[in-house]
Order: structure tokens, then C-alpha cells, then sequence
């Protein structure tokens, strides 16, 4: 076997073991050295480009993370919250609502009760955090939330724990909502809502930025 077919081997042998995630370079069966050059530093270096190859492309291709279970995280955080501010929590039967949860705050005998829906997000687009204040309709595609549907949205900033608590009618009719847990700009209009829940305890309406 001649040195450069030597090395066209353990190039490829090398890479299919990288992207397998098996680099394992004592397995190809050729000297480190043929025609009397020592071939093992370039070797190396051709293990350790496949291994680059591969880790940049999990790194483009990143695991993608499942809604179904980033909602039911935050169903459970929004109750563990609710509760230990003193809200009594009901959910309604099924899923046809167009609210998740009820609230009733134990504080107040003459309290009214706040349907409220859930939204959670976990990813970062332009230095903030969106969520979509929207719901499906059977044939009739995408509607905004109205007064009509629910009293108020509930927003989860999962990789913070932070809450934004937002009447209705604060945000309606805008279905894309955006919010800036990190940094201060301009544009998060909806900071003022941030834990906002005593909005929840019989009060409502805007609330005064502090």
C-alpha cells in the first residue's frame, strides 16, 4: 500500500468513525509511518477536523424542543404561582375552551373571577422573547383574542421563571406580543405587566410604570 492510498484511507476511516461518534484511530489498520515519513500528526489533524465537523453541525442543527411538554411545564409552574399568591385555581373540562385557567382570589369574598389563558416560550428571536396571542378556529384559520374570549394572558419566560401578566384589553387586538425579560429598550411596552398578578385580586385596567 503506497503512502498517499494510506492516507486516502485513514482520512476516510477516520471520518466515519468521527461522525459516528466513534473516533477511534487504533482501529485502521495501517502503519504511522509509510515511505519513511511519519504519517500519525496528520492523522490527528484529520481526526480532529471530522470531530469539528460534527460538533458544529449539532451545534446548527440544534435539538428541537417539544411544545407539547414546554406547555404542561408551565401549566404546573402557573399553578405552583397562582397558589402560593392565594388564588384558588380551576381548570375547565376538556380543552374546547379558549381559556386554560379560572381564578378566584381567596383574599377577597366579592373577588370576580379571571379566565385566563397560558402562553410559554422558550426561545430567544431578536433579544426578545415572542409569544402569539392567538387561537384555532375549525376551518376558519388563526382569530385574535378578544374581551369575548378570555380576561387576561398569563406569559411564561420559561428559561428566566419570569411572568407577565396582561389584561385583555391591554393587548387586543395584536396577536404577536414580544417582551424583554434581559435588557432595557424601547419597544417592551409590556414590561409593566411584568408579575403584575395583583391585577388578578380584583383590580384590572393599565397599571402605572414604576
Amino acid at each position: 500500500m503506497s503512502a498517499v492510498s494510506g492516507l486516502v484511507l485513514a482520512s476516510r476511516l477516520t471520518a466515519r468513525a468521527a461522525f459516528a461518534d466513534k473516533v477511534i484511530i487504533s482501529s485502521i489498520i495501517i502503519p504511522s509511518r509509510l515511505g519513511g515519513r511519519d504519517w500519525s500528526v496528520v492523522i490527528r489533524d484529520i481526526r480532529a477536523s471530522a470531530s469539528k465537523r460534527r460538533i458544529r453541525k449539532k451545534r446548527m442543527n440544534p435539538k428541537r424542543r417539544n411544545p407539547k411538554r414546554m406547555g404542561e411545564l408551565s401549566e404546573a409552574a402557573f399553578l405552583l404561582k397562582a397558589r402560593t399568591l392565594g388564588f384558588l385555581v380551576s381548570k375547565p373540562w376538556g380543552d374546547s375552551a379558549k381559556y386554560d385557567f379560572v381564578l378566584d382570589y381567596e383574599g377577597q369574598s366579592r373577588s370576580r373571577l379571571w379566565r385566563v389563558q397560558l402562553k410559554c416560550t422558550g426561545v430567544v428571536h431578536a433579544r426578545g422573547y415572542e409569544v402569539q396571542a392567538i387561537y384555532g378556529v375549525y376551518g376558519k384559520g388563526k382569530r385574535a383574542y378578544t374581551a369575548e374570549d378570555i380576561d387576561a394572558l398569563a406569559v411564561h419566560i420559561q428559561p428566566r421563571d419570569v411572568w407577565y401578566v396582561i389584561p385583555v384589553e391591554a393587548f387586543a387586538p395584536a396577536k404577536n406580543l414580544r417582551f424583554y425579560p434581559d435588557i432595557r429598550c424601547r419597544c417592551a411596552r409590556w414590561e409593566k405587566y411584568r408579575e403584575a398578578w395583583h391585577l388578578l385580586r380584583g383590580g384590572g385596567g393599565e397599571v402605572s410604570l414604576v
